[in-house]
């Protein structure tokens, strides 16, 4: 089994990918990489930079379920790629 992991430190801070994010931890959003219409429907359901999000489980299919403000979301494998934690 080969495991890829893309960890970066970026301006002294040790930042991934949400897709890479293991079940049971809470990250804060750093960055989110995607056009503003899908920032706004991210925003829409309380996923913003510099928000909590704990991750909940995660698919075969590279779906990720977060839990945010109370909340449970489901976000596909290339959003999550998109969200830098």
């Amino acid at each position: 089994m080969l495991l890829i992991v893309q960890i970066h430190i970026h301006k002294g801070l040790v930042v991934m990918l949400l897709s890479l994010a293991s079940v049971g931890e809470m990250h804060q959003v750093k960055a989110i990489w995607v056009e503003d219409r899908t920032r706004d429907t991210l925003k829409e359901v309380g996923i913003t930079e510099d928000c909590e999000i704990l991750i909940v489980l995660k698919q075969f299919d590279d779906t990720i379920i977060v839990g945010i403000q109370e909340k449970r979301v489901a976000i596909g494998g290339e959003l999550a790629r998109k969200i830098i934690v």
